[in-house]
């Protein structure tokens, strides 16, 4: 069901307070649910993905001042994180090309068949570094699948300039079946391929629909604002949600993506606006279409039913910039907390992390304020 903005923003109380949207459920009787930390990592974390086995990976972007990192991890028996695979892939260092190591591993993500995907920017952030090391090399700017229990590569995805032009940065994925949709941030494009046919194609780029809607009273320190940033696709396949950090989320027809015979301008014409949200560094979508979003400025996570009720989840004063969210299959809703507002990227004079960085669970009940909750888009745990 789409939700028109008048219509969300009434449901949920939505207030402007100079240029910054604030949620205010209107469900003020469901209690927030409890969480706990599920793992600790010694590396900048902002995403994590979990198998059906339980194998947890955890990405971890080379960040201004924390690009002494692998960029890919994986939670051992003992609970200790270590780069995976444990080869070259994780030893990236300037003056590399990029080819086939990790270089800005900006997403990570688990489907159904329980194999990693890695999106891999190529090259270090534009905000913090010199074209020499923020503009990728040929094939640095990759998508990367893994085997989830031995680390083998078992596909690599590079695109041309046709498809990845001067500026465009790969942010996050969703896989399908054979299709992979995949948003552009840099200049603000969704990216489709089919893995049986080969078939890719670039749409909207540019478009009013691809930007984020940034005040600049709210920039801070030299960190930009992401345009077209997350993306989900609905359990049936049948529709991708997608928003810049700053909202709103639009929904279109992923089989109208698909259609080459649409021209963009047409396509633009089809792109509804699904909601406004307030800032957020990431999502998680449940087989009963809620939206899970990591709000950056109220330090919590807020269900958006499909319908327009929201709810507050969870929220803790140390959920400072929380980012990508993932439900596993034991519905649990796996929260990393990259703490990238304490940086100096953020304009802070001093860094202000606090070491390790940590990621928290939120156990999902059947509902809560009366807004019935999902399962995993990848299934629920047997037994």
């Amino acid at each position: 069901m789409n939700i028109r903005r008048r219509t969300f923003m009434a449901a949920v109380g939505l207030t402007a307070v100079s240029g910054l949207v604030s949620t205010k459920s209107v469900l003020a009787g469901a209690e927030e649910l409890p969480h706990k930390v599920a793992a600790e990592i010694p590396w900048f974390c902002n995403q994590i993905a979990v198998t059906t086995k339980g194998d947890m990976f955890f990405g971890l972007p080379r960040y201004p001042d924390y690009d002494q990192t692998p960029s890919l991890a994986k939670r051992g028996a003992d609970g200790t994180p270590a780069p995976f695979p444990g080869n070259a892939w994780n030893e990236w260092k300037p003056g590399d090309d990029g080819r086939d190591s990790f270089v800005y591993v900006n997403s990570i993500h688990v489907f159904k068949d329980d194999t990693v995907w890695v999106v891999d920017q190529g090259a270090l952030r534009a905000d913090s570094y010199p074209p020499e090391l923020s503009e990728p090399h040929p094939g640095a700017q990759k998508l990367v699948q893994l085997h989830e229990e031995t680390g083998e590569v078992l596909r690599v995805l590079r695109f041309d300039d046709t498809i990845l032009p001067k500026g465009a940065k790969m942010n996050d994925l969703r896989v399908f079946g054979d299709h992979v949709y995949v948003t552009d941030s840099g200049l603000g494009a969704l990216i489709y391929h089919n893995l049986e046919t080969g078939q890719t194609l670039r749409r909207m780029s540019g478009s009013p629909q691809m930007q984020a809607k940034v005040d600049p009273n709210l920039q801070q320190g030299n960190h930009q604002t992401p345009k077209i940033d997350m993306i989900e696709v609905t359990d049936d396949g049948e529709w991708l949600l997608a928003a810049a950090p700053t909202g709103p989320f639009i929904k279109l027809k992923t089989s109208a993506l698909r259609d080459k015979a649409i021209s963009d301008d047409d396509l633009a014409k089809q792109v509804q606006e699904y909601a406004p949200i307030a800032r957020s560094g990431g999502c998680a979508l449940d087989t009963n279409g809620n939206l899970y979003l990591s709000e950056l400025d109220n330090k919590r996570v807020t269900i958006l039913a499909p319908d327009g009720r929201t709810a507050v989840l969870a929220s803790d004063d140390e959920f400072i910039s929380p980012d990508g969210s993932f439900i596993a299959v034991d519905r649990k809703l796996y929260i990393p907390v990259t703490q990238s507002r304490r940086t100096r990227l953020f304009g802070n004079k001093q860094d202000m992390v606090k070491r390790p960085w940590k990621i928290y669970a939120v156990e999902l009940p059947e509902e809560i304020g009366g807004i019935k909750l999902g399962n995993s888009l990848n299934g629920i745990r047997a037994g």
